[in-house]
């Protein structure tokens, strides 16, 4: 009798033995790819960026077709990370597939555009309130002597020009201290690019953006958030007015 009593339990430990084999095997395993699942994710980083930035440099255009061997050959990568960007920017609604199940990049009403713009015053009026102070003297000298350089050029300038402005809102919003504002004005300001990239480039307001900029950039400085608050809906209203006097003449 005693040997049967003692056999379940052998049993029970054998099985809990190989479960916690099984658990340590699994455990082991899972070294590898969270590796691999990282790398995969930097390629589609890599991926969203380059396509976002064929998409804002005005190359291409409302209903354009995206061509996928043709985007993964210009960016250098492979068609499997070229994919998921092509999801993510079809989540955010800036690509759309049609019922042939070609990609194109999805058109912008003005009516919508006037709506992003009246958000962005919104949000962005008071990003400015809330940075003032907020902001290093450091970082706000280095856009305004960037600014006062491009101000003297008479070339529209690259990437890097063009980058600039939304650049700086970015940083006002990130100062600001609120995280799911500071995404809505990011978001709202590609929307924005978007829009304006293929008829209203930079050397034709060059002038006028970089005395709004300016002027921000001083109320930032003095720590005034109420005339930070102004410049910023001033210069938004200013875009505005600028897209629909160019929109008339069409």
């Amino acid at each position: 009798m005693g040997g049967f009593l003692r056999k379940p339990c052998t049993d029970r430990t054998a099985k809990r033995s190989d479960q916690g084999r099984t658990l340590r095997r699994r455990k082991g395993k899972s070294t590898a790819p969270p590796t691999e699942s990282a790398h995969l994710h930097s390629l589609a980083h890599k991926a969203y960026e380059g396509l976002l930035g064929i998409l804002l440099s005005g190359e291409m255009g409302p209903n354009d077709v995206i061509i996928e061997r043709r985007i993964a050959e210009q960016l250098g990568i492979s068609r499997t990370p070229l994919r998921e960007a092509i999801r993510r920017l079809e989540g955010e609604e800036l690509l759309q597939r049609q019922a042939d199940g070609a990609i194109v990049i999805c058109p912008m009403s003005v009516e919508d555009f006037l709506n992003i713009l009246s958000i962005r015053r919104l949000l962005e009026g008071e990003a400015a309130r809330k940075a003032a102070g907020r902001v290093s003297e450091q970082e706000l000298l280095g856009f305004q002597g960037r600014i006062l350089a491009l101000s003297r050029k008479e070339e529209s300038g690259g990437p890097a020009v063009q980058d600039l402005g939304p650049e700086l809102h970015l940083c006002v919003a990130s100062a600001a201290g609120n995280r799911m504002m500071a995404s809505v004005i990011a978001d709202m300001g590609k929307r924005t690019r978007l829009f304006t990239r293929r008829f209203m480039p930079l050397s034709e307001r060059r002038s006028q953006v970089c005395e709004e900029h300016l002027a921000l950039i001083d109320a930032l400085l003095e720590n005034d958030g109420e005339r930070a608050r102004a410049c910023m809906e001033r210069h938004i209203d200013s875009v505005r007015a600028h897209v629909l006097n160019k929109l008339a003449a069409f």
